[in-house]
């Protein structure tokens, strides 16, 4: 519920892994919200999701009302707030059409494709229109610790972070984060290099066998001045057993590396500490199976709000997302995550692939959106 008592109903536009992930989270936190139901042009989907789940996708026992159009949608499950998880291109007309509509969204990610398409998605919220963007990388209980960290002073003012967490937009994101980046200008090198690597899992098993096969390594420098940001990304990264992601963030007084922290206290003597998963359900606890949260030196730097839900960290990403989202509708709270900083993740990541492509430097510029509207809305 959010902070007037009320449970958040949630639309979904879509069927696909993205729309299913956010129905399993959804259900798993029924005080929270209530799936208004999904709008979905797959027809077997929609026989599915209204018999009662979608149990190849992990979803059995899970009925969702389910519609051929948005229209319908909206005029029969009446949702506080709408979670489009179609393609960029698709989205367009999509929010355009629930923003004349007056209905809250939340899109998929990337918000546009374009820095046109961008920019005018900036000037529909500039108009009005409460549009956010689904970005949930430094929302991950790790993540968010660690971001915490570099935001803290330990380590001083930060001045380089080395971000391999996650692609793209996503991966500029966190980088942007951890180097206390807003909408300043880079310049940008890049390079992306050609690889054979040991395939990773798929969303469903283990690989089938260990024939190498072909990856390429993004690696994207950019210099914001006084800060310097790294950005690496391998394309059989997610879920390889032999590509690991790390965070590295360098301040005056000390660096994260991961999940260790050093640092000079106030004392002036050095310090050096870990960041402390703390999870239930391990040998001799009863209490279910679910995290905590992070700790540093037995300060809280993540707590989990959505404990005891079984939910892996990504869906706890997702979670925090949606509720924020519905603490921003329903209650006036701030923006999950504003069109602004995901138009910026966007040009960017767009710009370190044009700097890859032309092996030559490329410099940003202002762009409309950093001084563009951040939606406010309150039911």
């Amino acid at each position: 519920m959010n902070a007037q008592g009320r449970t958040a109903r949630v639309g979904i536009v879509g069927s696909g892994f993205r729309a299913r992930t956010v129905l399993r989270v959804l259900h798993a936190l029924p005080g929270r919200f209530e799936v208004a139901g999904v709008a979905t042009r797959n027809a077997a989907d929609r026989e599915a999701l209204s018999a009662g789940g979608l149990p190849a996708a992990g979803l059995p026992g899970l009925p969702a009302p389910a519609w051929a159009t948005v229209s319908e949608l909206l005029a029969a499950g009446r949702p506080d707030l709408v979670v489009l998880t179609l393609p960029a291109g698709p989205a367009q007309p999509v929010v355009r059409d629930l923003a004349a509509a007056g209905v809250p969204v939340l899109t998929e990610t990337p918000a546009a494709g374009t820095v046109e398409e961008l920019a005018t998605l900036q000037r529909l919220v500039d108009d009005g229109a409460c549009v956010h963007v689904a970005e949930q990388y430094h929302l991950e209980p790790l993540i968010g610790a660690q971001l915490a960290v570099a935001a803290s002073g330990r380590l001083g003012t930060v001045t380089d972070a080395h971000v391999a967490v996650a692609h793209d937009y996503h991966g500029i994101s966190v980088l942007r984060r951890a180097l206390g980046i807003g909408f300043d200008d880079a310049v940008i090198t890049a390079r992306r290099d050609a690889r054979r690597v040991l395939p990773s899992p798929s969303r469903a098993d283990d690989p089938e066998d260990r024939a190498l096969v072909d990856t390429v390594r993004a690696t994207a420098w950019l210099d914001f001045g006084d800060r310097l940001g790294t950005y690496e990304f391998d394309d059989v990264q997610y879920r390889s057993w032999v590509r690991s992601p790390t965070l590295l963030v360098r301040g005056e007084r000390g660096e994260l590396r991961d999940d260790v922290v050093r640092h000079v206290g106030p004392d002036g003597l050095p310090r050096h500490a870990m960041l402390e998963r703390v999870a239930a359900g391990g040998a001799g606890s009863h209490e279910g199976m679910f995290l905590r949260g992070y700790t540093l030196d037995g300060e809280w730097l993540y707590r989990n709000a959505f404990r005891p839900a079984r939910l892996p960290d990504d869906e706890l990403s997702i979670a925090r997302l949606v509720a924020a989202m519905a603490d921003h509708v329903l209650d006036g709270a701030p923006s999950p995550y504003s069109v602004a900083e995901a138009a910026q993740d966007q040009y960017l990541q767009l710009a370190v692939r044009r700097a890859a492509a032309s092996g030559e430097r490329v410099r940003t510029s202002p762009q409309p959106w950093a001084h563009g509207r951040v939606c406010r809305h309150a039911g």
